[in-house]
């Protein structure tokens, strides 16, 4: 539990306490609350120490996961080749800008700790911040070894770092940084304190601010260097990492892991970290009005008849350029821009009211749009690795494959019409199905007893009901978005 925690705990029983108490008893009360909080942290860290110096044992390292989908076509698959004229005149009013959100004030710490003697510049992608970061919190050289670490971490638990977990957890709000986001805004702040030769420091520092604000983090020793095993909550793909009691934690550091030295790590997290870090964005990165800019959808321009504009957030493209690849479900569950989402939803919501489209209708206009509104480029074409887009990724570079197409298509059919959809996972392709009724001809699928009509954004001029010829003796796997 965090210090923020504590108070709000004390800020809800406020009015019950002082229904039979003083305000001075219950200021006791508080302070009674936080010393009992630090202390337990404390011995936590105390004992944590203790536990570091024992030896360490070797660790298997285990390969990267790759990504079950495997790799996609180079070039899209036509519905019918010969055809050059599109059926459908859809046509979508000029790009709404919705009210952009104020812009994120400075961190504020909680001034229940002392001032920090001095602050750390960070650039989040963008956005500049100031944190917090005494100078007793700078640890001394160590060696990746068990006694070094034991005695950076005692360093560390003994400095004034709550103003920097204070700040960090402000930050987290004021931005809606994901676990993610946390950990990179910690790697730039000991990239920013340390030297480039200073990887030990670096990595330790790491894993105890983590460690301080719950998240489980280890590290561990191959050869002179110490590195960062961090699990998650979802799979992580092209990454190597270790196993520990059904875990994975995934290897994290400055070089590339010798592969003829030994892994050495510790066998037990922090007492006080019960949280692995999530990949899942549950708010988008929250920025204000100068860190967007407009972006015209060229090629939605045949389908609508007029210049479609939305709104980018652009720390947010930055920051999710080199985010770890995960299972496809992550990206699903993650949330959209909110600036991004009111325009695009503003523009076809307008669309389908005034052409009075049924839900039928209007499943086949967006299943078009989306099929001819992006240029079809595979990851290695974009990026030179595996690499599935967010929603905002999609918009900002203009191309995309499958996986983003019914990512996109799924996240309007849903959230916008509001009609059920699942994903069809085959080898090497990604597709989806919408619940459209049992009365809906087509290529169908049935999950929990419902009726899903196939509906594949990559199968270009296709219509609702058909599925790639390839796939057609295939059975996919069916996930519920």
């Amino acid at each position: 539990m965090s210090k923020r925690a504590l108070i709000i705990i004390a800020l809800i029983s406020l009015p019950l306490f002082l229904s039979g108490q003083s305000i001075e008893e219950f200021r006791e009360y508080y302070n009674k609350s936080v010393k009992e909080f630090k202390d337990k942290r404390a011995k936590a860290n105390k004992e944590f120490a203790e536990f570091l110096s024992q030896a360490w044992e070797e660790f298997k390292v285990s390969r990267a996961k790759e990504d079950p989908v495997g790799l996609l076509p180079d070039e899209p698959t036509f519905y019918r080749e010969n055809v050059t004229q599109r059926s459908l005149n859809h046509g979508l009013p000029i790009g709404y800008f919705a009210t952009p959100a104020p812009k994120p004030s400075a961190i504020e710490a909680i001034a229940a700790y002392p001032a920090a003697d001095a602050y750390v510049k960070v650039d989040f992608f963008g956005i500049p911040e100031n944190i917090p970061f005494s100078s007793n919190m700078r640890i001394s050289r160590i060696r990746a070894n068990e006694n070094d670490v034991s005695k950076g971490w005692e360093q560390l638990s003994a400095s004034d770092y709550q103003e920097t977990i204070e700040a960090l957890i402000a930050l987290k709000d004021q931005l809606s940084l994901s676990d993610w986001a946390i950990y990179t805004t910690i790697r730039k702040i000991t990239d920013a304190v340390y030297i480039e030769e200073y990887v030990n420091e670096k990595i330790l520092t790491q894993m105890f601010l983590l460690s301080q604000m719950n998240y489980k983090a280890r590290v561990g020793a191959s050869g002179d260097e110490l590195i960062l095993l961090l699990p998650f909550d979802s799979p992580v793909y092209q990454v190597s990492y270790i196993s520990d009691d059904g875990q994975d934690y995934y290897i994290y550091g400055y070089s590339r892991l010798n592969s003829s030295e030994p892994l050495y790590s510790f066998g037990q997290d922090f007492s006080m970290s019960d949280q692995s870090l999530s990949l899942v964005r549950s708010r988008a990165l929250s920025v204000g009005y100068d860190f967007y800019q407009l972006k015209s959808l060229k090629l939605w321009e045949t389908s609508v008849g007029e210049e479609v504009l939305v709104p980018i957030n652009i720390p947010l493209v930055q920051f999710t350029l080199d985010y770890p690849q995960s299972d496809l479900m992550t990206y699903h569950r993650s949330a959209v821009d909110d600036q991004l989402q009111k325009a695009v939803f503003k523009s076809l919501r307008y669309k389908i009211i005034k052409d009075q489209m049924n839900a039928v209708e209007a499943v086949a206009f967006v299943l078009d749009l989306i099929q001819h509104g992006f240029v079809y480029k595979t990851d290695y074409e974009m990026f030179g690795r595996a690499k599935p887009l967010f929603v905002e990724e999609s918009f900002f570079y203009g191309s995309n494959n499958c996986k983003d197409r019914v990512l996109i298509f799924s996240w309007i059919v849903r959230d916008l019409l509001g009609l059920d959809v699942v994903m069809l996972t085959y080898p090497g392709h990604v597709a989806c199905a919408v619940n459209l009724g049992e009365e809906m001809d087509g290529d169908y699928f049935r999950y929990n007893g419902v009726k899903y009509v196939m509906c594949d954004p990559t199968y270009i001029g296709a219509p609702i009901g058909a599925t790639m010829p390839k796939f057609r003796n295939t059975s996919p796997t069916i996930e519920k978005l």
